[in-house]
């Protein structure tokens, strides 16, 4: 099976060679920078198009790259000259510069180094995506019932060589120049799927906007049929309408107040920037850190890996009991780059932009824990009945997972491994999160799902 980008099942000789890699470090910094970039900028209409405008260029830039790699490693399965980086106009080398760097000799006529030189590419694209991801969250004020409902298409492919990328780019810069709007590409994010651009107005809403580029009737009829898609999503955003496609999803955002320990991790963050590792209790949870740029600085990654591992385990054993205990749940940080459209990503974290670019580019890995079973405990002393449902002790769960089963006194239901996913590593406080659960089985018709919108998330992200 062909390796899709992600870390898990890689020798220690391949993670070096991604992490180490010319751009895989170069797109740390450049991360960083954007973050940098887009917090200064505010709402500024020329601050917020300039951060755009390097965005789009280094998104290029990684996207044409990708593309020249597909093409030598097909020449290199097919016994030919990788022939790096093929032929470009003088118009588009002057748009990638600088030349992208390979970390293999560019006539390599090895598939696994052209195979590692593409998994490299692609993960650069996803961090910058997840720049991309952190305006569109802005952009739509944090509102994460419309950032689900216009993420209901399949995911978007690569912009380079797209038909009507020009008319799109033109349209940025008309509306700019005519009406003094920002207007966010959704190209450039992996979470809006629906429509071409989103323009912002002074009084901070948003108008969704359609670009075509020809006036044939299939495109225009290709055109209605995504506005007609564009309304009934909107419709679906205040909770009145399920979303199109699956009556079973209807968004549903709480009145409780989204309340999160983030601003208590970041002396863990700091602690580990500067020793490697670090670890702690933060109320109902354990979180570890690790930076594997800080880890590996003194030539001893292993050891600091050791030490790590130590002093999780037995902040583990102190605080939720020996490995063979009660059941334990585990979420880690590492390849959750271009993770589910529902969940705030890295970009918005109330953090210092390099410690957002370290998470996104998986130099900085957060492992947090919890205890099932505590939090069955926590539902019964607020009246509700909560039974935990996982088979394993060890943690072991994904999204689909059915994790507890919490009942009122009318109606209950399944809590699934995407909730807790948004409740660990959201790092939402669990006095927030049962609140929550406990309102939604007050609905006369409760969600289906329980990934939550809280109220004034704003508050908890700005």
């Amino acid at each position: 099976m062909a390796w899709d980008g992600g870390l898990s099942g890689l020798d220690e000789s391949k993670l070096n060679r991604v992490f180490l890699h010319p751009e895989h470090r170069a797109n740390l910094s450049n991360v960083t920078w954007l973050l940098e970039r887009c917090d200064a900028a505010g709402r500024g209409v020329d601050d917020l198009y300039d951060v755009q405008a390097h965005l789009f260029q280094a998104s290029y830039r990684a996207q044409l790259a990708a593309q020249s790699i597909r093409r030598a490693l097909r020449r290199v399965q097919g016994l030919k000259a990788p022939d790096w980086p093929g032929d470009h106009t003088t118009e588009i080398a002057e748009l990638v510069a600088p030349p992208w760097q390979l970390s293999c000799p560019s006539d390599s006529s090895r598939e696994e180094d052209w195979r590692l030189e593409r998994h490299v590419a692609e993960r650069v694209i996803r961090q910058l995506r997840a720049v991309g991801d952190m305006l569109a969250w802005r952009v739509y004020n944090y509102d994460r019932c419309a950032i689900v409902a216009l993420s209901r298409n399949d995911p978007p492919g690569p912009f380079v060589g797209k038909e009507g990328l020009d008319y799109e780019l033109g349209k940025v810069v008309e509306i700019k120049n005519k009406e003094g709007n920002f207007v966010l590409l959704h190209d450039l994010t992996s979470v809006l799927r629906v429509l071409d651009v989103t323009e912002l107005r002074p009084d901070g809403s948003c108008m969704l906007r359609e670009v075509k580029s020809s006036a044939t009737a299939s495109a225009t009829t290709k055109a209605r049929r995504q506005l007609k898609q564009a309304e009934r999503l909107l419709a679906a955003i205040d909770g009145s309408q399920p979303l199109p496609g699956n009556e079973a999803i209807q968004l549903w955002r709480s009145r409780t107040q989204l309340r999160t320990h983030v601003r208590d991790i970041g002396p863990l963050l700091d602690r580990a920037e500067k020793d490697g590792y670090a670890a702690a209790r933060i109320n109902d949870r354990v979180i570890s850190v690790l930076h594997l740029l800080t880890a590996a600085r003194d030539g001893r990654p292993q050891a600091k890996w050791a030490a790590y591992a130590g002093l999780r385990n037995r902040l583990l054993e102190q605080h939720q009991g020996v490995e063979r205990g009660p059941h334990r749940l585990q979420v880690t940080s590492t390849d959750t780059t271009a993770r589910d459209p529902a969940t705030a990503p890295w970009g918005i974290y109330p953090l210092p932009a390099r410690h957002r670019a370290a998470l996104i580019c998986d130099y900085l890995i957060i492992q947090t824990s919890a205890l099932a079973d505590s939090l069955a405990e926590r539902f019964q002393r607020r009246g509700l009945h909560a039974q935990v449902l996982l088979p394993e002790r060890d943690g072991t769960f994904d999204t689909s997972t059915d994790v507890l089963r919490v009942a009122g006194p009318r109606r209950g239901m399944v809590i699934h491994g995407n909730a807790v996913y948004q409740l660990l590593m959201e790092f939402v406080r669990t006095d927030r999160f049962i609140p929550a659960i406990s309102e939604a089985l007050e609905l006369p018709h409760p969600p289906q799902h329980t990934l939550h919108t809280y109220g004034n998330e704003k508050a908890a992200w700005n």
